[in-house]
């Protein structure tokens, strides 16, 4: 039984990317930029376009250099699992908070006393030792 040992060097044999959200004009200018800048081959079918003899990083690479020479700002990148889709990125609509009206549970007129026991001076003072005890006074 013979045992081969296979290298793998990062090169997959086809990646797609799928640029649906991009315009027929980009996709084509996108084609054009890649055959400029790499030495893969690259074929266009409408909106998907396929890569063969280029590392998914360098592809990945070049559609993010692209978008980024273009202007494309509001356009990402998705990796899955080898294939690469071209999104439009939309911002968060931000909903206005509503605040709760929240009634009152407690009775308005009694007054509120928040007990404070020990002075914020006292505590340096008591560091690593009790607090002084204080003597009363009796009365006769």
């Amino acid at each position: 039984m013979q045992f081969y040992n296979i290298l793998y060097d990062g090169v997959s044999r086809l990646t797609r990317i799928v640029a649906d959200d991009l315009h027929n004009d980009e996709v084509t200018s996108l084609v054009e930029y890649m055959t400029a800048m790499s030495a893969g081959q690259i074929a266009q079918h409408k909106r998907v376009i396929e890569v063969n003899g280029l590392t998914n990083k360098k592809i990945k690479f070049l559609v993010h250099k692209f978008l980024y020479t273009r202007h494309l700002s509001d356009y990402g990148v998705l990796d899955t699992s080898g294939n690469f889709e071209i999104v439009q990125l939309k911002p968060e609509e931000k909903q206005p908070e509503q605040h709760e009206n929240l009634s009152p549970t407690m009775d308005l007129r009694l007054p509120v006393v928040i007990p404070h026991w020990v002075q914020p001076s006292d505590m340096i003072e008591w560091q690593g030792r009790a607090p002084p005890k204080t003597k009363r006074l009796k009365r006769k």
